[in-house]
């Protein structure tokens, strides 16, 4: 006989203040290298559970000391920006309800202080300019005759110009604006960090950041999409991190979400996609991230969202896809994992409360959870988007 599984709301409240009540807000969200991540996570799952957010200010103190003074966020305090951690900052700052238009003051002391550096710290500084420019310069070089492209070199290198363009006079949302356009490439990608990496996550995040900080119009949408088409997989119908490699359900969602902030869901077949995202619904209810993996709690998020945007969701079985959340709930200490019998994480918790959140808010048939309804796009809740004024805050 089936047992019937409860959603154990009150224990999720309990495993969340967890992470505030022991010691300071940032010290227990995630690991040390993803903690802007970690806080991410924690604020959204909070906000879906309509849960008070203890020691608010503490948590906005923490994200403005990791804005560096190129105008981007690290993942934790004197870490380098990258455009992954700058979206997490910026969708938390969002859901804070904190004005991108106020001058971050610890940006300012970072730069007085950085006036101040030796003649060493420039060197080095010049040596890690000198380093990625040859770096991005050579593979650019390589990618260019590997692709019959007649670019001569270094036309389409933007020259890493260090941390020193950033005005500790301008707005968070100027010096993050300025921040991202040094990451775009001409083809439309972006890169995650000065390093030069590429992938369609990077995109995603940025022309999210640019639309939130309504700065959609300092890029070019067209060649954002152009690029995006690069990494779809004609003989999968998915699309891949990269051009020409395997297909990957987050990576879907991060073009589709791109698609669909640029205006372009149209340039794709919404069916072919739709049908390779049901696809990854197995036995269990759960939904894998690639042909013959297992399941996973987060790409419960990843695929129903990028299906509600394909106007496709009613193509998997939500009941069973819920069933399986449920079993990756912690009954007795709250938490969700990635798997069932699995120890829980913030990250799963928030990908399988905003997974959720979508199943409930979008069947008026069954028993409401009462969870804040996510925006398939933004991935955080719809009244955050219609309260800051969005755009594209009704695709749903």
């Amino acid at each position: 006989m089936n047992v019937e599984i409860e959603f154990v709301r009150e224990k999720h409240i309990k495993y969340l203040d967890s992470y505030t009540e022991k010691c300071d807000a940032a010290e227990l969200i995630f690991n040390e290298t993803l903690k802007m991540c970690g806080l991410f996570y924690f604020i959204c799952s909070c906000k879906i559970l309509s849960h008070k957010i203890n020691k608010k200010q503490e948590i906005i103190n923490f994200i403005l000391k990791c804005q560096n003074t190129d105008g981007g966020f690290g993942n934790n305090i004197n870490y380098d920006s990258h455009i992954v951690s700058t979206h997490h900052a910026i969708l938390s700052l969002l859901m804070l309800n904190y004005s991108f238009d106020t001058i971050n003051e610890y940006v300012r002391v970072k730069e007085t202080d950085k006036s101040n550096c030796t003649t060493n710290d420039d060197k080095v500084q010049d040596d890690v300019k000198y380093a990625y420019n040859k770096t991005y310069h050579n593979n650019k070089n390589c990618n260019d005759k590997k692709n019959g492209s007649n670019v001569k070199n270094g036309n389409n290198v933007k020259n890493y110009s260090g941390q020193k363009n950033c005005s500790n006079k301008k707005s968070i949302r100027e010096n993050t604006c300025d921040y991202i356009l040094t990451l775009q490439n001409e083809d439309g990608s972006f890169m995650g960090d000065i390093w030069g990496e590429v992938d369609t996550r990077f995109v995603y995040s940025a022309v999210s950041c640019l639309a939130i900080l309504n700065k959609l119009n300092l890029v070019s949408t067209k060649n954002i999409s152009s690029y995006i088409l690069t990494n779809y997989a004609i003989c999968e119908n998915g699309f891949s991190w990269t051009s020409g490699n395997e297909p990957h359900a987050a990576s879907v969602f991060c073009c589709v979400a791109t698609l669909s902030l640029t205006q372009n869901l149209y340039l794709i077949n919404e069916k072919k996609i739709a049908h390779w995202l049901s696809l990854r619904q197995t036995n269990n209810g759960g939904f894998n991230g690639r042909a013959e993996k297992l399941t996973d709690t987060c790409y419960s998020w990843w695929i129903y969202s990028s299906l509600i945007l394909l106007k496709k969701c009613h193509w998997i079985n939500k009941n069973a896809l819920k069933n399986y959340i449920y079993l990756c709930q912690d009954l007795d200490k709250g938490g969700i994992s990635d798997n069932p019998d699995c120890i829980p994480d913030i990250c799963h918790t928030f990908f399988g409360l905003a997974a959720l959140s979508l199943i409930d808010n979008l069947n008026n048939s069954e028993p409401k959870l009462n969870l804040k309804e996510m925006h398939p796009v933004y991935a955080i809740p719809v009244k955050t988007v219609k309260k800051r004024k969005l755009p594209y805050y009704d695709v749903l």
